[in-house]
């Protein structure tokens, strides 16, 4: 993660993420990240589901996520930090060919406890590349306003880059 307009270098995340259908339309959702960021390592962890409705011309998905995040920081004085979140994301999606997707997604963050009930509000547009039969490519913009602070607003401007590997534990090789 680059910040100051692409000047200062803040860190890095890493994203550990599974899903099980337990329907034709639902599914149930997993997640770890580790973040390796300036003075801190952070641990989240995430449940949740996902509905996808059948639908002709586009793909819709609403999921809802309950997180977990955990701030370690490096300084043995600090304390961790413990915070909880729920989440709840609309998504809009089409398929351009076999190798090109877009999408839209809206999705409010709200912080358990927090000081408004919309800790955040992530509205993205992307584009993701098929690379390989297991990896995508995934460019994307995200304009975030968010409201934590009790004393004042802030804005982010997003722009992301995210490599997606999927394996199938089930699928077995030739």
């Amino acid at each position: 993660r680059f910040q100051n307009n692409l000047a200062s270098y803040k860190g890095s995340y890493i994203s550990f993420s599974g899903s099980k259908g337990v329907s034709k339309r639902i599914d149930v959702l997993g997640e770890y990240r580790l973040g390796l960021v300036t003075g801190a390592t952070l641990h989240r962890y995430s449940v949740g589901g996902e509905y996808q409705p059948k639908l002709k011309a586009v793909d819709l998905g609403l999921r809802v996520l309950v997180l977990n995040n955990i701030q370690d920081f490096e300084d043995p004085a600090t304390a961790s930090k413990k915070t909880g979140f729920w989440r709840a994301r609309l998504k809009l999606g089409k398929k351009f060919n076999k190798k090109w997707e877009g999408y839209l997604a809206t999705e409010p963050v709200m912080q358990i406890g927090g000081n408004s009930f919309i800790d955040n509000w992530r509205n993205t547009i992307g584009f993701k590349n098929k690379i390989a039969s297991n990896a995508k490519l995934d460019v994307f913009y995200m304009y975030r306003p968010d409201y934590s602070k009790a004393s004042y607003n802030r804005l982010f401007h997003v722009i992301g880059l995210n490599l997606d590997f999927s394996v199938d534990p089930g699928k077995k090789k030739k």
